[in-house]
């Protein structure tokens, strides 16, 4: 068994089970942007079929194993060249030389730990946005509390499955332990298995919506899903759209 942090080690397996539905739902903000900063883009499952849609994206990804997946996506797709730009960094210290009519961050402000490091990603990505530039973003605020270590999904791909499990365990300053195995199966023999092991930082509506007041941004609409149904307090998934403010 293999055990470190993040998705180093499992990385290939990510686009098996993140089957959310939400590209339409990020396709509706890029469709009138033509041009977007994808922060946390992972293996580019949400940039490369909006790129396939003719939106020019710059793709930012701390992880280098994420990184990789994504390269390999693209040395496939060469007609994609022109539209996706691939850069190393971290939300908070990420530079590109320009500035966007809108950005994206899904599936990465749950692992800001603290209200610091949001408030240092969210300056860092507002000073890459234009005056009035969007903020779309996906924060979890359910499972606040231990969770065994569960089945969460199967996968088969020719002669091989695929098999995940995730649990989690709370820790002090509000912070979640998230641990995923992965099991890969030939026929009936168990041929691999990985453990990852992630923190993620617990927060919720109301403080999200004071960092991003001092980060400069003013929310604009909130939703509960990525069919556009409006947030009702309560809700698991947070989906906030902002808009950068003057100083």
């Amino acid at each position: 068994m293999e055990e470190n942090s993040g998705y180093e080690q499992c990385a290939y397996l990510y686009d098996l089970f993140d089957r959310k539905e939400n590209i339409e739902f990020f396709y509706h903000y890029a469709a009138r942007a033509k041009e977007i900063l994808d922060v946390g883009a992972g293996t580019g499952r949400i940039a490369i079929p909006l790129a396939e849609r003719g939106v020019s994206i710059v793709c930012v990804e701390p992880s280098p194993a994420m990184r990789r997946e994504f390269e390999k996506k693209l040395t496939r797709r060469s007609d994609l060249a022109g539209n996706i730009r691939l850069v190393a960094g971290d939300a908070a210290s990420f530079e590109v030389d320009r500035a966007f009519p809108e950005a994206f961050l899904s599936g990465t402000f749950d692992h800001f730990l603290d209200d610091v490091e949001r408030l240092s990603s969210l300056l860092n990505i507002r000073s890459h946005l234009i005056s009035g530039g969007t903020l779309v973003f996906d924060v979890f605020l359910g499972l606040m509390k231990d969770s065994p270590l569960s089945p969460a999904g199967r996968a088969k791909v020719g002669n091989r499955e695929y098999r995940r499990f995730v649990g989690s365990k709370l820790l002090p300053d509000d912070r979640r332990e998230t641990v995923l195995v992965f099991e890969v199966y030939h026929g009936d023999e168990l041929i691999e298995r990985i453990e990852e092991r992630s923190l993620v930082g617990i927060t919720n509506r109301k403080d999200i919506h004071q960092v991003l007041t001092e980060a400069g941004f003013r929310v604009n609409r909130e939703w509960s899903d990525y069919d556009f149904t409006p947030y009702q307090e309560g809700e698991p998934l947070l989906i906030v759209e902002a808009a950068k403010q003057s100083r």
